[in-house]
This record gives C-alpha cells, structure tokens and sequence, in this order.
C-alpha cells in the first residue's frame, strides 16, 4: 500500500516539476528528491494511523450497547428481598416467593390446686406451627399463596388460595381455603398478634379456614373493605360433610390528625352443622395457650343445627400506643336435649347462647408504631434494628379476655329450666414482645386465669354450697415464644 502511495507521489511530482530536457540530474536535485520522497513517506504514515484510530473508534461505538445488554438484564431479573428472596417480572406481571414461619414455645400452666389428674399441665414445649409455603402472582391480577403446616408430625392446611384483583380495582376475588371473615383478631396473621393465641372466640367458637369463595371491595386508599363469602367444611373434609357458612364483614379506617388512626368494624356469620348425623356442635377453649389441651370451658357436645355469630370490632393506633375490643354474641339453633350418647330429643323453641369480649392496649418503648391494612393488622416495620446498632422493637401489651359458655335458659316443653355449664374463663395477660430486626420475634407472655363453673369445678372445688356452675378457682400461666418468618 505504501509503495503504490509513494509510485503515485512521485508521478505527481514528476509531472508537475519543471522540466530539464536533455539535463542529466544533479546531485543537488537527487538529494532534493530523496528529501521529498522522505516527507511524502511521513505523511503516508500519519494518514494510515488517523484511519486506523477512526475504525477502532467506529468498532468500540457499535459494540457499546451489546456490552452493556447483558447488564441491564442481570439487574431487571435479580430477586428482592422480603424475608425471603422474591423474583418478580413486573414488565410481564410475574412473580414468585418461598413463605413459611416456625413458631416454638415453652412454658408453664399451673394445675389449679393440683386437683386435676393429669399429665398435660405443668411444663411443656412445643413446635406450635412449622409453615411452608410459596406466594406470588400471575399476569391479568391474579396472585396464589399455598401454605401447610408440619407442625405436630402431620400436614395441616394454612391458607391455600387463588386471587383476582384487577390493576387499581378495589374488587377483591378469594378461592379456596381461607378464614371466613371472622373479626379482626381471626383474620390477623398468627405471626402478627400482641399474644401468642387469638382471642378466645377463635378457639371456643370454631373460627377455623375453610374452603370456599369470597367477594369485596378493598379501598386501594386503604380506607374501608366490604367483604362477603360462602364456604362449606375445611378443605380436608369427606364429600358427606355437607356443613356450610354464610360469612360478611365490613371495616372503616379513618385517619385521625398527622398519625392517628381508628378502625371500626362488624362481622355476622351464619352457620350450618352437617346433618350426615345428629347435627352438632362443641364450644370450648384452652387457657390462653396451646401448650395444654385441658380445657377449663367446655360445653359438652351439643344437638344444635347451626348458629349465628355478630360481631363488633373497634382499634385504634396512635404513635406508639394502640388499641383493640372485640365483642361477640353466638346463638344456637335448633336446640334438643340429648336422649342418648348421639341421639337428640325433640327440638325446643328457646336455645342457649354464648358471649365473647375482649380490651387489650399496647406501647412501644423504643418509637415504633403497630402496622395496619386492608382491615386487619400488619407486620410492624423495625426502625432501629440490631444489624444498624439499635436494640429493635420492644412492645409492652395487656388483655382482658372474657369468655362464657354457660346459659340456664326455660322451654315451655321441659319441666326445669336447662343448664349448660360450659364455664365463665376469664384471662388478665400481660406480653412483652421483642423484634431485634424485621421477620424475627420473641414474645415472653403472662396470664392469670380465672374459672367459674365448666367441666372442672366440682373437681377443683369438690365441696361447697355453691351450685357448680358458681364454683370459682384460678390459675397461672407463663410461655415464651420464639418466631422468625421469611
């Protein structure tokens, strides 16, 4: 290349210098064309280098957004984090995530008096829930959660659901094994609560998931839910098993000054006993904590076709402090005294009926406040956790929680007014719970319980003037809890 580049400077020069004829050249006009010939060459040479930088810097430009392509991908398809690494496609609305959450306690549970006989009270330890799971959600506003529970050498079934809900619509459609709308302490996560066991209405009343569907509307500002559902039997249940439930609720919570807030709500259920057999049921609760499976109240089993549930709820959070009450009314339907081990008598026109109530305040020492959302409470967001020098969430938290199960009512068709002695159980606890960082907690929990009437009493207080649904004892209880979610 260069020769052909100097042959063609040279012709050049050749025809456009001056010409000699028949002059023989000089040594002086020999070394003047070597002089220029030695120029010419530089010049080539600084020519041939510009046009090689320009081509390496064409090359690196086209090359530039292949390189940095597979950049952009890695960061669009790296998982987040939320206890647990979630991937997500916004873009084409994907998403997937492992749930789960251990629970393990300890604790004592006092004999009252030592009187009653059995191995089950005193110290004991136990996995209350071992969950596992996955969550997340499908294009079009679809999302799914599938949860089970190993806890006890068996397979229990946590929420197992299908979910719509359109992109800025506050229409909410549930499928599948859920809570049946129960009141603010039933449909609050069991990780989420202020002692370690719902208020006693969910253990006595039977507030457990069921399959089934549920329509609502849930304010995307997060200020009312109005939800309704219809469900049959857990999702476990025989195909004779024709039990049902015909659920609604409704909650309102409106701001109250820069950071305040109420919650207000109802909740009415109606519910309908299989009738394979004797329609029955059985109402009944432990003592404000899983560790026993003694009972203190319990209504015996009961020949009732179903029964109503209406329910108040009222909350509140300001700051640090927050509270919650929760009443409940149960009526029994269909009520005929036992005329056997499993048979039923004729049906009367009067049915006994139960109360539930609960107050409970709580106050975060360390500043942070009690979450909330869409009706029920949230997982509280640690603002000065361990890993970044704090010393985590602590939260101070007292309950009175009443329960009574008994009812002396009249029929025009029996001679004597029917006593059911299920027992009054009331519970004074105290809880003092601990968040060192998001997704972990330890709950160390205190009760005090006292007992009028119920199956034990004549145990417990064998000799007194008293009729035996007055008879009153109590008892201690003390448990720690330690939990981490993902």
């Amino acid at each position: 290349m260069k020769t052909l580049t100097l042959a063609a400077l040279l012709g050049a020069t050749a025809l456009t210098a001056p010409a000699k004829a028949q002059t023989a050249p000089s040594a002086a006009d020999i070394q003047a064309l070597k002089a220029q010939i030695d120029a010419l060459q530089a010049k080539v040479t600084e020519l041939e280098a510009q046009m090689q930088a320009s081509k390496a810097t064409a090359a690196a430009a086209s090359a530039a957004p292949a390189a940095q392509a597979p950049v952009k991908t890695a960061e669009a398809s790296a998982p987040s984090w939320k206890g647990a690494p979630q991937f997500e496609d916004k873009a084409k609305g994907f998403s997937f995530k492992p749930t789960g959450f251990f629970q393990f306690d300890t604790g004592y549970v006092g004999n009252p008096d030592d009187a009653i006989a059995t191995t089950n009270l005193g110290y004991r330890t136990r996995a209350r829930r071992i969950v596992l799971g996955a969550q997340g959600s499908l294009p079009g506003g679809f999302g799914y959660k599938a949860e089970f529970n190993f806890a006890n050498g068996e397979v229990g079934y946590e929420d197992v659901i299908l979910t719509w809900q359109g992109k800025g619509s506050p229409l909410l459609v549930t499928l599948g094994n859920q809570f049946p709308l129960s009141g603010l302490d039933a449909v609050t996560s069991s990780k989420l609560g202020t002692v370690l066991e719902r208020d006693q209405a969910t253990d006595a009343f039977g507030f457990a998931r069921r399959i089934g569907a549920s329509m609502g509307l849930v304010d995307p500002k997060d200020r009312y839910t109005l939800t309704a559902g219809i469900f049959q039997g857990p999702i476990n249940n025989s195909f004779s098993d024709n039990q049902w439930q015909a659920s609604i609720r409704g909650t309102f919570a409106p701001w109250i000054g820069d950071n305040g807030r109420l919650h207000l709500g109802a909740n009415y259920q109606h519910r309908e006993n299989a009738t394979t057999m004797t329609p029955q049921a059985r109402y009944r609760a432990r003592p404000f904590t899983q560790l026993t499976d003694v009972r203190f109240v319990d209504t015996g089993t009961l020949n009732v076709r179903g029964d109503d549930i209406l329910g108040v709820e009222l909350a509140g959070i300001f700051g640090p402090f927050h509270f919650a009450s929760e009443a409940r009314k149960l009526w029994t339907d269909g009520y005929s005294p036992s005329t056997g081990n499993t048979g039923a008598g004729q049906v009367l026109e009067s049915a006994p009926d139960f109360f539930q109530g609960y107050v409970e305040a709580g106050f975060f020492f360390t500043g942070d406040t009690r979450a909330y959302k869409a009706g029920k409470w949230d997982r509280v967001k640690v603002s000065n956790p361990v890993d970044k020098g704090g010393i985590g969430a602590i939260q101070l938290n007292a309950r009175l929680d009443y329960l009574d199960l008994s009812d002396r009512f009249a029929s025009d068709l029996v001679p004597a007014p029917i006593l059911i002695n299920g027992g009054q159980q009331t519970g004074y606890e105290m809880s003092l719970i601990w968040n060192p960082v998001d997704y972990l907690r330890f709950l160390l929990q205190y009760s005090h319980i006292e007992v009028e009437g119920g199956p034990q009493a004549a145990t417990v207080v064998p000799v007194s003037t008293r009729p035996v649904d007055q008879r009153s004892y109590g008892t201690d209880s003390v448990a720690l809890r330690a939990q981490i979610e993902f």
